[in-house]
């Protein structure tokens, strides 16, 4: 009996009209946004450093971020480690070569966080954010900066890193 009065109860709900409401006036279009102006391609602002890769093998449990570059048999991934409050992030740039796989590993640097903001198949560059404690005052002072990462052809040739303006 109940589901009745219930079944009934329902029925009878929606036969009553909705209240109207007003039609309301078609929104106007909001403005297109101007285009982003180009960026600059980064350009070198010290001499460029050779790196040699890493021997160890991190486990993929520590990987925190992974780029593949485009195009290029290379990719940018991190791993967890140090303080997440300075520089939390080894970030490394790592050399696919058959049949080995991902096997050669250079490391790039350890930063708070990076992006990647240029990209082609022999060329990446990084925005990083690094930090370091200030001596006398313990304070911690953080920087943005870039680097440009150039990737050889051969995978088995070195990777060399450049700071960037």
């Amino acid at each position: 009996m109940r589901f009745a009065i219930l079944a009934g109860a329902l029925a009878l709900a929606a036969c009553q009209p909705a209240a109207e409401e007003p039609a309301k006036p078609a929104e106007t279009a909001a403005p297109e946004a101007a285009p982003a102006p180009a960026a600059e391609p980064a350009k070198p602002s010290g001499p460029a450093k050779t790196v040699e890769p890493e021997d160890d093998h991190m486990p993929e449990a520590w990987v925190t971020d992974v780029h593949h570059i485009k195009d290029a048999d290379f990719k940018i991934f991190s791993t967890a480690g140090g303080d997440p409050a300075i520089n939390g992030l080894y970030t490394y740039v790592s050399a696919y070569s058959a049949p080995d796989g991902w096997t050669r590993n250079y490391m790039i640097g350890d930063f708070n966080s990076w992006e990647v903001i240029e990209e082609s198949p022999t060329r990446v560059v990084l925005k990083i954010s690094r930090s370091w404690v200030e001596e006398g005052t313990g304070d911690i002072k953080t920087a943005e900066e870039k680097l440009i990462i150039d990737l050889p052809a051969d995978p088995e040739k070195p990777v060399t890193v450049t700071p960037a303006a």
